[in-house]
């Protein structure tokens, strides 16, 4: 078995310490943000949709034809992710600000 052996320069012990304990900061914070549980998805039906966006269920329909909200299909119902109607609305009314 062989032994490798680095060499350090120009840094004192203290400053490889804090180095190392800023990378091990790092890597624990971004495996923490991996290993967060993330919110259970809200699934609306067609009419909650249209309740919560103040439309009727025409436009609903509507819009899912032409691509502004996407439906899932669930066997034989249709629902929606309430994150993606939040979404919508964000962007429409970035849009209506311009």
């Amino acid at each position: 078995m062989s032994k490798t052996i680095t060499q350090l320069h120009e840094i004192s012990p203290e400053e490889l310490r804090r180095e190392i304990r800023n990378d091990i900061r790092l890597e624990l914070q971004e495996l923490a943000e991996k290993l967060t549980p993330k919110e259970p998805e809200i699934w609306i039906t067609r009419q909650e949709a249209a309740e919560f966006l103040g439309v009727s269920l025409v436009t609903i329909y509507n819009w899912s034809k032409e691509g502004v909200i996407h439906p899932f299909k669930i066997g034989t119902r249709i629902r929606f992710k309430k994150s993606e109607i939040l979404k919508v609305l964000h962007n429409s009314n970035k849009r209506a600000s311009k």
